[in-house]
């Protein structure tokens, strides 16, 4: 199966998360792309995948709200309809359910289906939901 994690690439501990994600998922033998969401540059079209994964830390002074590139990179994407959608945040204090809330709403206007969403606060509950996911897509196939 086809993976890709889209993130914006500012952030190191998104990085990490990143990473720890991929490793599960590729340690469940899926094939992974991470593709930084960088605006005019990179893939155009999600359409390749079976699973996609979309990354945001929360943004804003009282949260809420998430990185401007992953909004860009998503109305500028194609292949999202229909598409299997995961998404995770990095929490500050305040607003994480609804920076989620947010770019879920984006991601379903876009067509896509949103089959899980979490906070990660660190690597080991970014191998969780990497592992959780593997497993319930593969099982569904």
């Amino acid at each position: 199966m086809r993976v890709a994690i889209v993130y914006p690439p500012k952030s190191r501990k998104m990085e990490a998360i990143v990473e720890a994600i991929s490793s599960s998922s590729k340690e469940a033998g899926h094939q992974v792309q991470q593709i930084r969401a960088v605006r005019g540059v990179g893939i155009k079209s999600l359409f390749s995948y079976d699973l996609v994964y979309v990354g945001s830390p929360v943004m804003g002074l009282w949260g809420g709200k998430f990185s401007e590139e992953i909004a860009s990179f998503i109305r500028e994407c194609s292949g999202l309809e229909g598409k299997k959608v995961a998404v995770f945040v990095i929490p500050k204090m305040l607003g994480v359910s609804k920076a989620i809330k947010r770019l879920m709403a984006l991601l379903e206007k876009q067509g896509s289906i949103i089959i899980d969403f979490r906070r990660i606060r660190n690597l080991s509950e970014a191998r969780a939901f990497g592992q959780r996911l593997s497993r319930k897509i593969l099982s569904q196939n």
